[in-house]
């Protein structure tokens, strides 16, 4: 059987395509849609320009699905920003009459726990500490013996808080002070208990370019999946110390499309090693698409 996953985030929308044969899932291929939802959020609600954007980005994904004949199904879901949208029943059911899909909506309990089997399929750590830092949340968890023992999510993540701390393209010093400290006080106040970790495992597109610019940075080979915690602090230093221009030819030529992104949410990141003072950060190619299939999908059949 072919399965399509429709990942409704924040910032980007992807849709990734999967072979499911017995209890195992092969990514087939994915299509990705800079949507910036977030942009479109304010007092609490997702604007109707926002709205339109959503339901062309999914006809487009339903143009693609309808036109691969062997997709047998296909399941969207949706995490922040629709999720704390005041509208949401009205979100659902435009895009319910004018595409054809029924999004569901994940808790913050459930993204956690499928950031974490879909990252369980790739890293093998059996135990630690997992972030998946999207467009607007950051979702962590802790793990023993592949199984969850808590999680929680913070309202903040690489798209809004630059949308909220940052005035212009590039982050400057002062912003990043501010961001990090939004960081660290939510960390502060959340439920999960502050302890001491190795390793951090990251998931999401702000772990996955923030590794991709730190393999460019230091020279290493694009295989390469572990990032030093203190040598991301001293690229995010130079970074952010560096010429606009120069900030900009580098990042570009790494991730275009998280040109204002990509810096906010390796401050999230960071930080949040910092606060389980892990020296490693082990990121994962696999997430909560991957994760959504082998629960949702296999796990039912």
């Amino acid at each position: 059987m072919i399965y399509g996953v429709i990942d409704i985030g924040s910032n980007t929308i992807r849709m990734s395509v999967f072979k499911v044969v017995g209890k195992n899932a092969r990514g087939l291929f994915s299509e990705k849609e800079q949507a910036s939802l977030r942009n479109y959020f304010s007092k609490g609600k997702l604007s109707e320009k926002g709205i339109k954007r959503l339901i062309a980005v999914l006809n487009k994904f339903k143009y693609i699905s309808d036109n691969f004949d062997d997709i047998d199904a296909v399941f969207p879901f949706a995490t922040a920003t629709i999720r704390d949208s005041s509208n949401r029943d009205e979100i659902l059911k435009r895009v319910k009459d004018e595409v054809g899909f029924d999004i569901e909506i994940l808790s913050e309990d459930d993204e956690a726990r499928l950031s974490f089997i879909g990252a369980s399929k790739t890293l093998d750590v059996s135990k630690g500490v997992l972030t998946d830092i999207g467009g607007g949340s950051s979702e962590i968890v802790v793990f023993d013996y592949k199984e969850v023992v808590e999680s929680t999510s913070l309202k903040i993540g690489s798209l809004s808080a630059f949308e909220d701390f940052v005035k212009g393209l590039l982050v400057k010093e002062s912003e990043r002070k501010d961001i990090d400290k939004c960081v660290k006080n939510m960390l502060e106040d959340t439920k999960i208990k502050k302890k001491e970790y190795d390793t951090l495992c990251a998931v999401g597109g702000s772990a996955r370019a923030s590794l991709d610019l730190y393999n460019e940075f230091y020279n290493l080979k694009s295989s390469n999946i572990i990032m030093d915690r203190n040598k991301l602090r001293d690229m995010l230093d130079d970074i952010i110390d560096m010429d606009s221009r120069n900030t900009l030819d580098l990042i570009i030529s790494v991730k275009a499309d998280r040109i204002h992104t990509l810096v906010p949410g390796m401050i999230i990141l960071i930080r949040i090693a910092n606060y389980f003072s892990a020296d490693k950060i082990n990121v994962s190619r696999t997430g909560v698409r991957e994760g959504y299939v082998y629960e949702r999908i296999i796990g039912r059949e």
